[in-house]
């Protein structure tokens, strides 16, 4: 296994279809808030044709090509995520990790195209609207499992830590798990917040917000004076903020614990407190937008800014696993020259 000091072309590609992923999030969040989820009525096509034309009756032609153009940019990473699969499956089919992870996301996207669907035929129905959200995060996650999966996570045991008896191996377990919690309580924050704002959206109506989002008004932490108070609506809302205060919580802990393993991961404890600063800025979001009364550039942020804590989070968690799934180096009798989270390269 030989040391590499740049990244490969497949891992660059592989970071590319992260960001591309990433990206289709921040646009599907733009037809969201630009109420233009319906301006192509029918699917897959649009108006009747692949390219729309003609007369668009009540909605705006920029809603019309938002929408096209998700579908457009969905269609195509879709492809590349299919192609990726298939690479990955011939050049490291020797690593599950890898191969299997863009496997299970090209089943996943099999079923978002369906959810894609249904969003149109179903006028946007609320548990339609969150399953696609909640799919497209998952795959999301499963691609950047599949990328960091390239990377050998072995770690090596320092001499000092092998006289001090200490057990590398038991922390990095210890902290696999808690970054599993971490990811799903984020998940959840994500997943339930896009609920509490789209539950009974009538989008004939030209609502963009469901009283679930506004049930509280501009009241914040507490919603009319109670911690759980009356109504479904306010306590679905309420059920958001007491998640984003769990979720919270666990990334402190999260926070705490990669610093606290031995070897550091340098790759983990970027990724954890780069998330764990962007959920500081996701609470604030939260709390202007109810100040503001939902604007739509503030809830095209709030999603966007949800959809990479959330992938950051899920890479730290599939970096410890890697780490605790895999045996270490050979503990060297001085102390190791190459750094903990070296990029070598996997062997075809």
């Amino acid at each position: 296994m030989q040391v590499i000091k740049t990244w490969t072309r497949a891992q660059w590609f592989g970071f590319g279809l992260v960001i591309g992923l990433l990206a289709l999030t921040t646009l599907g969040g733009i037809v969201r808030v630009t109420d233009s989820g319906l301006a192509c009525p029918d699917w897959p096509g649009c108006y009747g044709a692949v390219i729309p034309s003609g007369d668009f009756g009540e909605h705006e032609a920029y809603q019309v090509w938002l929408e096209w153009t998700h579908r457009l940019v969905a269609a195509l990473l879709g492809f590349v995520i299919i192609g990726w699969a298939i690479y990955t499956l011939r050049r490291w089919k020797h690593a599950r990790r890898v191969w299997l992870t863009s496997a299970v996301a090209v089943a996943l996207l099999a079923v978002q195209v369906i959810l894609g669907g249904l969003t149109v035929t179903e006028r946007l129905e609320d548990e339609i609207v969150t399953s696609h959200l909640a799919t497209a995060m998952l795959i999301t996650m499963l691609v950047t499992a599949s990328w960091l999966g390239t990377w050998d996570w072995r770690w090596t045991p320092s001499a000092q830590q092998a006289r001090l008896d200490v057990d590398s191996k038991d922390q990095v377990n210890r902290y696999a798990w808690m970054a599993v919690v971490v990811a799903v309580l984020t998940l959840a924050v994500v997943v339930v917040g896009s609920y509490v704002t789209h539950i009974d959206v009538k989008p004939e109506a030209g609502a963009q917000v469901g009283p679930g989002g506004g049930a509280c008004w501009r009241q914040w932490p507490l919603c009319h004076g109670d911690l759980w108070p009356t109504g479904l609506y306010a306590r679905w809302h309420m059920s958001h903020r007491l998640i984003v205060v769990l979720a919270g919580a666990a990334l402190f802990a999260g926070s705490l614990g990669v610093v606290m393993l031995r070897p550091r991961s340098r790759a983990a404890t970027f990724m954890m407190y780069g998330a764990a600063l962007l959920y500081l800025g996701q609470i604030a979001l939260g709390a202007e937008m109810l100040r503001l009364e939902f604007p739509a550039e503030l809830r095209a942020l709030h999603l966007s800014v949800g959809a990479l804590t959330w992938t950051l989070v899920a890479g730290s968690a599939a970096i410890a696993i890697y780490r605790s799934t895999s045996e270490p180096y050979p503990t060297p009798d001085g102390e190791p020259e190459t750094p903990a989270d070296a990029i070598l390269s996997v062997p075809d």
